[in-house]
């Protein structure tokens, strides 16, 4: 019998406003909109997730800083700070001032300016070997990824620059965040703890001689740019299973799971057809600072990124037990974070919108569109009781393999059956017919049943129950029955 097609699950998403998996179909990936956001209660019950946007400082205009000595004799006091405004230094032969400038959600430049305050030149004012030691605050673990030197005569970038110096890299005449020529390099690739930081404290004026080394004379600029830039950590605080399907702690392969933290994206995006490769979905989006997520050491396949919030599909071939989890964006990796793997991990499709006083109904479809409810129990949405003798259908992840099989990853093309045996009851009597259990066509990762109602006792709060390989489900579902 061919399985009963739910083509208008995105319809109920709209109408009953339902955060779910977004079921994605082959012929227009995505069918809809993506479908998980940030529950409240979900979001009350995670570590905090710190700020969204890069504005409240990495590390903060005026922070404390720490500053080493120089070979000159008029070095200034150890006790300054750098603020958003020139502030004058040296006994008054230098002004210095902090400039930020976000990169995204999750990002920024923090530039670092010195420049004398009679427009003579650095080395003559400052005996040509400034050395500055900065033990800097990072607000929260972050990656320092980029840095920027710059002289300026009167503003404008000294150039052409060489790159005969030693071990200072690239001298270019363009660089990402100050126009003109400068070195620029990539700075570290390790992640860097919240805190104080000592990683990086030299900054010369004239860095190893660079006179004698053929890069900039001094005597030339008035002016010095020593600019860091830093991306945020991503920060996993917790993974749970599709929160309309049970929302576990645990999940299996095939599952679709969300991923709860900070700093998790730069951009909001949901996938588009342009993302797949043929029946094959993305394992990352949002294109060269793009989120990819890898669980077991395998790559997941991603449906949606946030900077709060990612959802994946559980690639198959994740071995069973304790995993790692790894979220990397803009090629920035997360700490593991541990999950735990399930060879099933079944939930049938139960939102918490469909939760009505304190009855939990399973999302069911008659097969002309009505949700199985009693009537009116959702306002805007369709329903009616289901009758006995009535094929509806129930859907679900996480139920494990079918034949023939289908992988994690990929649009299902043709009809299949779960490997393990189900069976579902309404009241405690069993269904005695499933015209199909298995894969939905044209999905991904989403179980359909098709399931004849057995003759049983009319009720609005009938329990429905189900077993997988004789394991019954956990969830404590309801729906309704008339006669």
């Amino acid at each position: 019998m061919k399985p009963l097609f739910c083509w208008i699950l995105a319809a109920f998403i709209a109408l009953a406003g339902a955060q779910t998996i977004s079921a994605q179909t082959a012929g227009s990936q995505p069918a809809g909109a993506h479908s998980i956001t940030i529950r409240p209660d979900v979001q009350r019950n995670l570590a905090p997730v710190g700020r969204t946007t890069a504005a409240a400082g990495i590390i903060a205009i005026g922070s404390p800083l720490t500053y080493g000595g120089t070979n000159a004799p008029d070095t200034y006091s150890a006790t300054t700070t750098f603020s958003s405004t020139p502030v004058t230094v040296d006994n008054g032969a230098v002004k210095i001032w902090q400039v930020q400038t976000p990169t995204g959600s999750n990002g920024e430049w923090d530039v670092f300016y010195m420049q004398t305050t009679d427009g003579g030149p650095l080395a003559g004012n400052i005996n040509a070997l400034w050395n500055i030691v900065i033990d800097y605050t990072l607000s929260a673990p972050a990656y320092f990824d980029g840095i920027v030197q710059q002289w300026l005569m009167n503003g404008t970038a000294v150039g052409p620059l060489t790159n005969g110096i030693g071990s200072i890299c690239c001298a270019a005449s363009s660089n990402p965040i100050l126009p003109g020529w400068s070195y620029y390099a990539s700075g570290f690739s390790d992640p860097l703890p919240a805190g104080t930081q000592t990683n990086w404290q030299d900054i010369y004026v004239t860095p190893y001689t660079l006179v004698e080394s053929g890069g900039v004379d001094p005597s030339t600029a008035n002016e010095f740019a020593f600019a860091m830039h830093f991306t945020l950590q991503p920060t996993i605080a917790a993974v749970v299973s599709a929160s309309a399907f049970g929302e576990f702690p645990t999940f299996a392969p095939g599952s679709w799971i969300e991923i709860y933290g900070s700093n998790l994206a730069g951009s909001t995006l949901t996938w588009t057809s342009g993302d797949f490769s043929g029946v094959i979905g993305p394992t990352e989006i949002g294109g060269a600072s793009g989120t990819s997520v890898a669980i077991g050491g395998l790559s997941a396949f991603v449906d949606y990124i946030s900077p709060l919030q990612v959802n994946v599909q559980v690639p198959g071939g994740v071995g069973t037990g304790s995993q790692s989890l790894i979220l990397t964006t803009g090629g920035n990796a997360s700490q593991p974070f541990p999950v735990a793997v399930n060879a099933t991990q079944p939930g049938l499709l139960a939102p918490a919108n469909f939760k009505v006083g304190d009855t939990q109904y399973v999302v069911a479809q008659e097969s002309n569109g009505n949700y199985v409810l009693p009537p009116g129990a959702i306002p805007g949405l369709p329903s009616q009781r289901a009758q006995p003798g009535d094929t509806i259908v129930i859907y679900g992840i996480g139920f494990g393999s079918v034949t023939p099989d289908i992988p994690p990853g990929q649009l299902v093309e043709q009809l299949n059956t779960l490997t393990d045996t189900f069976t579902i009851s309404f009241g405690g009597t069993q269904a005695i017919t499933i015209p199909y259990d298995g894969l939905a066509p044209n999905y991904m990762g989403l179980y359909q049943f098709d399931v004849v109602v057995p003759n049983v006792t009319a009720s609005d709060t009938l329990p429905l129950t189900f077993t997988l390989g004789g394991a019954s489900g956990t969830q404590t579902l309801a729906i309704a029955v008339g006669n």
